[in-house]
């Protein structure tokens, strides 16, 4: 009988509750930050959704292959396309703080520490290359 490793049930629950996921880290990264719906309106607020969940889409693979380099290139260009459009590093690192939040709200603790230590990855991309923005 195989075994299931605790990345295998954690990148499953990621998928069965991406929705929901995507949906809390949303409505409190908006909440955290108010002067997004004055800045970005309606449509930035469906296009941010959008972003958590390709954040967690791309979250998954690199959990259940417990490759956290393949989560960290991918957050290096999400924040390299969203700095383009004028989306500050700022926004990306709260929306990955967010998602970990949610993560530890909704998974067991075993999961949600697995999770975290590939958004902490990302995060420190992050934070290794740009601190300002």
């Amino acid at each position: 009988m195989d075994s299931v490793t605790v990345e295998g049930r954690a990148a499953a629950e990621l998928l069965a509750r991406k929705t929901s996921l995507a949906q809390t880290a949303t409505d409190a990264l908006y909440a955290d930050m108010p002067e997004l719906t004055t800045r970005y309106g309606a449509v930035g607020r469906e296009r941010c959704l959008e972003d958590i969940r390709y954040t967690i889409d791309h979250l998954i693979p690199a959990i259940d292959l417990t490759q956290p380099s393949m989560f960290t290139a991918y957050v290096g260009w999400l924040d390299d396309l969203l700095r383009a459009r004028n989306v500050s590093t700022r926004e990306v690192i709260r929306s990955l703080e967010l998602i970990e939040q949610a993560v530890r709200n909704e998974l067991a603790p075993d999961e949600a520490n697995v999770v975290a230590s590939f958004l902490r990855a990302g995060l420190d991309s992050l934070g290794a290359v740009r601190r300002e923005g």
